[in-house]
């Protein structure tokens, strides 16, 4: 009879030391005994339950939002949508930005969404978080060189700007943001979501800008003024990033130039040439709020691209000789909203 006792108390002392460690969240339990959803769900971070609601979206089954609307869930680690997920449409709520994760051939990767969209096949998605949405303008401040006539000012080439934001999962490459900006600026096809600041064929076309070619005689000058045309507006550029992101580092702003001008060194000179050109395009990267060879943040927000080395010769014969004439160009922007 004692050992039975004693087995009896060694139990009960056995669950209590259980009830003491195992700690219940009530939270996570709702009347039905199902989970409760999680809210901005990072799919690429392990630990998720199974059964729970991915909130980052509403998706409808047809497109325009119409339809009853439903929800990704995880189920034994992938997401499982609510119905078909061709041409469906999903909401971004308001103050959010959404990034799905698309597992297409070898290379996943994301892609980024600040507004809603209407018409989307989804077929692909693999993954889906979210971060609050943060913006900020580029700005297009014109090209500097050294000026000797009119002539100088006949500047052409072509500028892109491309924002990229590196995801929260390092195996994943950069996502190129898209630019809300005018039509006049944004490239097409492959340059969908690039900004095109500056596009001139030739010396001998007025692109629609106003003034955007600076003296750089005496020193690089400080422009605060913005590019653009009185039928084309400013040539400026907004970006939606992830908050998280931008306070992070994990923002690069890139810029890509290719800029050719005439040339002539007075107005009676027979130096003249149409193509002082750069042997090649050059592409530099900005840091946005990370310490780097070029960096811009809210205390620095002017961005100065270059020296950009050109080279070219005269046009026709001259009765001077020459071998060839050499300038420097350089790139001004301004980063606002940082």
């Amino acid at each position: 009879m004692k050992k039975t006792i004693s087995f009896f108390v060694a139990a009960i002392s056995f669950c209590n030391i259980l009830s003491a460690q195992i700690q219940v969240d009530k939270s996570k339990i709702t009347k039905q005994g199902t989970p409760a959803p999680i809210k901005n769900a990072d799919l690429h971070v392990t630990g998720l339950q199974t059964g729970q609601k991915v909130l980052d979206i509403d998706i409808y089954p047809q497109i325009k939002y119409n339809g009853v609307k439903g929800n990704f869930t995880l189920q034994d680690g992938k997401l499982v949508p609510p119905f078909t997920l061709k041409h469906v449409s999903f909401t971004v709520p308001a103050g959010k930005i959404v990034y799905l994760k698309m597992c297409v051939g070898e290379f996943p990767y994301e892609v980024a969404y600040s507004t809603s969209q209407s018409d989307i096949t989804l077929t692909s998605v693999c993954g889906i978080r979210s971060d609050d949405a943060a913006t900020f303008r580029v700005q297009f401040n014109g090209i500097s060189t050294v000026i000797h006539n009119n002539d100088c000012k006949r500047v052409f080439g072509k500028i892109a700007v491309t924002v990229t934001e590196k995801s929260t999962d390092a195996a994943l490459q950069p996502t190129i943001m898209t630019p809300n900006t005018g039509t006049a600026y944004k490239g097409t096809g492959t340059e969908a979501n690039t900004f095109i600041p500056f596009k001139n064929t030739n010396a001998n076309t007025t692109p629609p800008y106003g003034s955007y070619v600076h003296d750089a005689s005496r020193a690089i000058p400080v422009i605060t003024s913005i590019v653009g045309g009185s039928s084309s507006g400013q040539s400026v550029a907004i970006y939606t990033v992830g908050a998280t992101a931008l306070r992070e580092g994990r923002v690069t702003i890139g810029v890509k130039s290719d800029i050719a001008s005439a040339h002539k060194t007075c107005d009676l000179c027979d130096d003249f040439s149409s193509n002082v050109h750069m042997a090649a395009p050059v592409a530099e990267n900005i840091l946005v709020n990370r310490a780097g060879t070029r960096m811009v943040d809210a205390a620095h927000p002017r961005i100065v691209m270059g020296p950009y080395n050109a080279h070219g010769s005269r046009d026709g014969s001259a009765i001077t000789a020459t071998g060839g004439t050499n300038i420097d160009f350089r790139v001004h922007f301004t980063v606002t909203g940082l």
